[in-house]
């Protein structure tokens, strides 16, 4: 009798979802779906989508510009916050004088009361990474990039751009983008072309997520081609900026088969990468930082110059990242996975004892990002006598901090070596250690838009929040 009763049960719990979805289905035929336009392709997709149809960005990438409760006027400027800026530092609550206009949720701050917000600006100014614009009505909030079309290729024919350098920093969708553009390229190599000796079919720049991804995609064609990375193997990923990170979803790697990671952790992922590079044998030359991209004697194929000699291939794909040439310490130990060259979500870190090598204002912005989330102990660390060339709020900002002991200031001193749990310190007293867990050095460095302006590479304006 139980089991009857058991069956009958799942039977009617069956026939309620079969119903509502049947319901649903007939209420909605013979409407058409409202369409929205991608901002990277500008194709046309259903708005219901998640991926855009054309070229399968994200379409809700930027997020974090949610408000809650009234909506602004329509020509009243209000906050937008553009989320992967956004680093849950909390400045533009602390600075705003209209009390609980603006909230953290979810490690991103976010418009929580619009009526509230009087546009005295401030939050603009004490954002330290400029995820905050003042926009009105339905203006948008943008980023200078490279310009591409659907295809990923640049406004010079035969160079293309992926990943966090054409604008979009998610894992999954630079794995898929490599993917893509190794399909055209394919397609393309059908056609014969006037190539020198020892030319490549392909050079892709970097072995982050996006150029590991194509450069598996044309080791499974059997194309001829070998990918350059300026530092040793997964340093994109061993300099990335989070703790964690976010995967939602298993990701298809070419050649390796879905990529699952339970953990979310950097460390989890750099295993992984380890393991495809070593069961894939893909082609890697390491240490080959790209100085510059021209076109070889005229003709079809382009010439890639690095400090190990110049490189010849018919088509070039940059996959750099953004973050371009972080400034390093050289020192013992920076290779180790706890060094980043970028803070993104300082929420991430808590109850850590974390250490930022720098004198300028990112540097003090990090550090007193860190200081203000869970129970971190923060170090700054300077090589020189005084913070000489800070903007005036961070000076301030600095002192109050290093006067409530919430951050322990450093001057004169270097960090020599970087340990798994401590970093070995020299100043004018001698070599000293203390107890680390991560380490944020922002002592500056090159950025890719000079290097992609340098080639020929057009840069424009893309929309990142609406």
């Amino acid at each position: 009798m139980d089991t009857l009763i058991a069956f009958a049960f799942a039977l009617l719990v069956t026939f309620f979802f079969v119903w509502r979805y049947w319901r649903n289905s007939m209420s909605q035929s013979g409407q058409t779906p409202a369409t929205i336009v991608c901002t990277r392709c500008g194709s046309e997709t259903d708005s219901r989508a998640a991926l855009c149809a054309h070229c399968r960005t994200p379409l809700s990438v930027w997020s974090g510009t949610s408000t809650f409760g009234a909506q602004s006027a329509p020509d009243q400027p209000r906050p937008r916050v553009n989320a992967s800026l956004c680093i849950g530092c909390g400045a533009c609550i602390e600075v705003c004088p209209e009390k609980g206009t603006l909230a953290l949720v979810s490690g991103k701050a976010i418009l929580a009361n619009p009526d509230r917000c009087k546009v005295h600006g401030d939050c603009v100014t004490a954002c330290p990474t400029s995820a905050i614009a003042l926009l009105a009505g339905d203006a948008k909030q943008t980023m200078r990039v490279p310009e591409t079309n659907a295809d990923f290729e640049s406004n010079i024919p035969g160079v293309f751009i992926i990943g966090e350098l054409g604008g979009l920093g998610l894992i999954k969708t630079a794995i898929n983008e490599g993917s893509r553009v190794a399909e055209t390229i394919r397609k393309r190599l059908r056609q014969p072309a006037d190539l020198p000796e020892h030319c490549f079919d392909v050079i892709v720049v970097g072995a982050g997520p996006a150029g590991l991804s194509a450069a598996l995609s044309f080791h499974s064609y059997g194309i001829n081609y070998c990918a350059l990375e300026q530092g040793e193997i997964a340093a994109t990923i061993r300099n990335y900026p989070r703790r964690k990170f976010l995967m939602e979803e298993p990701v298809e790697v070419p050649l390796f088969g879905k990529l699952v990671i339970e953990d979310s952790t950097k460390e989890a992922l750099l295993e992984v990468w380890d393991q495809i590079v070593a069961q894939t044998g893909v082609r890697i030359a390491t240490n080959q930082k790209a100085e510059s991209i021209t076109h070889w004697d005229q003709g079809e194929a382009f010439a890639v110059r690095t400090p190990g000699g110049i490189w010849l291939a018919r088509y070039v794909v940059l996959a750099t990242g953004k973050r371009g040439s972080p400034r390093k310490l050289e020192v013992p130990g920076e290779e180790l996975s706890k060094v980043a060259y970028r803070l993104i979500e300082a929420e991430s870190y808590d109850d850590c004892d974390v250490a930022v090598a720098g004198g300028g204002d990112s540097a003090i912005e990090a550090a007193l990002a860190l200081s203000r989330v869970g129970s971190n102990r923060v170090t700054l660390i300077h090589r020189g006598p005084e913070f000489a060339r800070l903007r005036d709020r961070n000076r301030t900002r600095l002192f109050e901090a290093e006067q409530n002991s919430e951050i322990t200031v450093l001057r004169n001193t270097r960090i020599a070596e970087i340990r798994e749990e401590s970093l070995l310190l020299e100043s004018q007293q001698g070599v000293t250690q203390i107890k680390n867990d991560y380490v944020f050095v922002l002592i500056g460095g090159q950025s890719p838009e000079a290097f992609l302006e340098q080639i020929g590479v057009q840069m424009v304006e893309r929309v990142v929040a609406a």
